[in-house]
Formats: C-alpha cells, structure tokens, sequence
C-alpha cells in the first residue's frame, strides 16, 4: 500500500481578491483638493509559493486591459 501525503492539498488553479482603492500620498498637504483614489491590491499565501515562486524574486507583469499576468523571470 501506498504512503498517504495527508499534507497534500488540492491545487486550486484559481483565486480571487478585491480591488481596494486609497489616496495617494500628497506633498503639499495644505492644498484644498482632494487627492485622487487609485486602485490597489494585495497577493499573499502559501499558493504563491506552490506554484513556483519565491520571496525576494523579480516578476514581471504583463498588463493588459482587465488582465494582468504574472510569470517569473
């Protein structure tokens, strides 16, 4: 009989995050107009790593419209 891996997880080929939005930061803070929003968000886990990347590694991210892809160098 086969050892069971009871730590294998299942790969999941897909996730999803919100995009969250926050000011910019404003150099003259006396200025009255308000500083525009800009959209943002955060990539965190252990799934980044299980599929091939590492702390402290260059990526490089292709942009595109309602697209962003994101592969190793």
């Amino acid at each position: 009989m086969a050892d069971a891996n009871l730590k294998a997880r299942p790969s999941v080929t897909e996730r999803f995050v919100t995009i969250q939005q926050s000011q910019r930061y404003r150099r003259n803070w006396r200025s009255r107009t308000v500083p525009p929003l800009y959209p943002w968000m955060k990539l965190a886990g252990r799934w980044i790593e299980h599929a091939g990347f590492e702390a402290g590694q260059r990526v490089r991210i292709h942009v595109e419209h309602g697209r962003l892809t994101i592969t190793a160098e």
